[in-house]
């Protein structure tokens, strides 16, 4: 990927989000999406799984009828097919037009939890720090933060998984409602079984809006203990052989999971060997604090963060398992909802120093994923 364009796009997202924290922009989305899609269509050959995606989509046929076995999930091959008859064999159309479904998705949940978030009631309701501006969209600045890591991850590399998040987030953004209705479980139950039509990995959604559900606003004595505990489980690596474990249980259940089926392909002793220290996981751990001590105390926002340091503590209790992060990536992803509501509210330099760091932080994460030769 050409990261002299990625660079002047991203200024550009800096521009913009200047221009909306004192403007109203319409239709700023378009001006996010699209360039940004034409960046993910244009993509080298080099970044990972490209190849692969290209081949694919110039051996599938036009053909809506008889569905070969390719490996991919059938809800994906139709989308391919679909596709087909629009772009016969551009597949840089094909790479487009999936990074426009993705961002189109993505745009509209969170979009919807932001509404969520702002219609909460609480006892400090004339605490202007506590909502967003409803006059003004954000879209630049909560976009930037998405693809600051999982948007380029999710569109560059994995895109089935891609579609498959942004779903989950769509169906979460149901589940966060105060009052749902029967038309609302509805609603969430068909994203969620579309997005396994796109990876059968999907599955941990249901997880996911199980802990939105269930779980609540806990006090800050029990936030701080469970985030110290599980930073201790991580960085002195105490479940070391606890992984394997739990992947031999899951991969046992292969007649009553299609999560099962996905772990099956992989060779159990081949994933135990995750060594070292994630920056990763060191960043978003550290991030759980900051997110903690941010003065919030809306319900939604602890929904939310419910789910991400779920995914935290995966990723420590998990940490010798080489592919831990194709389950924590799932509950991680909720980041940049939370990393939106931390920086937007913050005045002056305070917001550009966090905005910027964390986009500049998790940049360098993905690109040296998606960009091999960068160390």
């Amino acid at each position: 990927m050409n990261i002299i364009l990625l660079l002047i796009f991203l200024f550009g997202c800096f521009i913009f989000s200047y221009l909306e924290r004192s403007y109203n922009i319409p239709h700023s989305h378009w001006i996010f999406i699209v360039p940004f899609s034409v960046l993910m269509a244009t993509r080298s050959l080099d970044v990972p799984d490209t190849e692969v995606y290209m081949n694919y989509f110039l051996m599938e046929e036009a053909d809506l009828i008889n569905f070969y076995d390719y490996g991919f999930e059938w809800g994906f091959q139709l989308l391919t097919k679909l596709v087909k008859f629009i772009s016969e064999e551009s597949y840089h159309l094909f790479f487009w037009i999936v990074a426009i479904i993705n961002l189109l998705i993505m745009y509209t949940a969170t979009k919807k939890i932001i509404s969520v978030y702002n219609d909460e009631t609480t006892d400090e309701d004339n605490d202007t720090l506590l909502n967003i501006e409803k006059d003004k969209c954000y879209a630049f600045i909560f976009l930037t933060l998405y693809i600051a890591f999982y948007g380029l991850y999710l569109n560059a590399i994995v895109i089935r998984v891609g579609i498959a998040f942004s779903l989950i987030v769509l169906a979460s953004s149901f589940a966060l409602k105060p009052k749902l209705q029967f038309k609302d479980y509805i609603l969430i139950a068909l994203f969620i079984a579309l997005a396994v039509l796109f990876h059968s990995t999907a599955l941990l959604g249901i997880v996911i809006i199980l802990i939105i559900l269930l779980s609540k606003q806990y006090s800050m004595k029990f936030y701080l203990i469970f985030l110290i505990v599980t930073g201790l489980f991580y960085f002195f690596n105490i479940t070391t052989r606890l992984g394997g474990t739990v992947i031999n249980v899951i991969s046992s259940l292969n007649t009553l999971t299609l999560l099962s089926n996905r772990l099956e392909r992989y060779d159990v002793q081949s994933l135990m060997m995750s060594e070292g220290i994630s920056m990763k996981f060191v960043f978003f751990w550290i991030m759980s604090f900051f997110l903690l001590f941010s003065g919030e105390n809306k319900k939604i926002f602890y929904k939310i963060f419910n789910v991400y340091i779920s995914g935290i503590a995966l990723f420590a209790l998990m940490r010798s398992v080489l592919l831990v992060e194709r389950v924590t990536d799932y509950f991680l992803l909720f980041s940049f909802v939370l990393f939106f509501f931390f920086v937007v509210k913050k005045e002056s330099w305070r917001f550009w120093l966090y905005y910027v760091g964390i986009v500049l932080v998790q940049l360098i994460f993905v690109m040296r994923i998606i960009n091999r030769d960068i160390i």
